[in-house]
């Protein structure tokens, strides 16, 4: 597959542009989040921020759903960014009602800020109970989530650490 899918709730932002797009060849941007769509300044704002080479789109998750499905993005190499996990969730039950055999190239969970309710599992990785369930559900439809900041970085399966992840959001 050539496309990369990243959970990040800050979506576009200079991590993304410097740690990412070299190293993966990333030619395409993909914002699915039917909030941003929705929002003329955020997607002015991702716009701005995205190299004048990279095609940036932001789409609701019914049309990411779609091109994912025509395969649009085996065309190009293409980043989607995601900003939550249950965003990723609703992506993930929409393919699989159209292609329910389909299966999603590992996903990396990249960075979910503090809010109050959620606990450090990692250095840019903040959980509630919530989504553990949501990592529950999404493992239950073998999609692999993967932790890890940069490219080149260690991946943390997370996965096979869903009792630990548990432990730690109930302290």
């Amino acid at each position: 597959m050539s496309y990369v899918i990243r959970i990040d709730d800050r979506l576009v932002h200079g991590q993304v542009i410097e740690g990412w797009l070299k190293p993966l060849g990333i030619d395409t941007i993909v914002v699915c989040s039917d909030i941003v769509y929705c929002d003329e300044v955020s997607k002015t704002l991702f716009e701005m921020s995205a190299p004048t080479h990279v095609k940036l789109k932001c789409l609701p998750v019914d049309q990411t759903v779609e091109e994912i499905v025509k395969g649009e993005y085996e065309k190009n190499v293409v980043l989607i960014l995601i900003s939550s996990l249950q965003d990723l969730y609703d992506l993930v039950v929409k393919i699989q009602q159209k292609i329910p055999d389909y299966k999603l190239p590992n996903v990396n969970v990249g960075g979910i800020r503090h809010i109050p309710g959620r606990k450090q599992i990692y250095k840019a990785l903040f959980l509630s109970k919530d989504d553990i369930e949501i990592i529950k559900k999404l493992d239950k439809l073998n999609v692999i989530l993967e932790y890890y900041v940069l490219p080149n970085d260690e991946k943390i399966l997370l996965n096979n650490k869903i009792q630990r992840l548990e432990e730690i959001v109930s302290r």
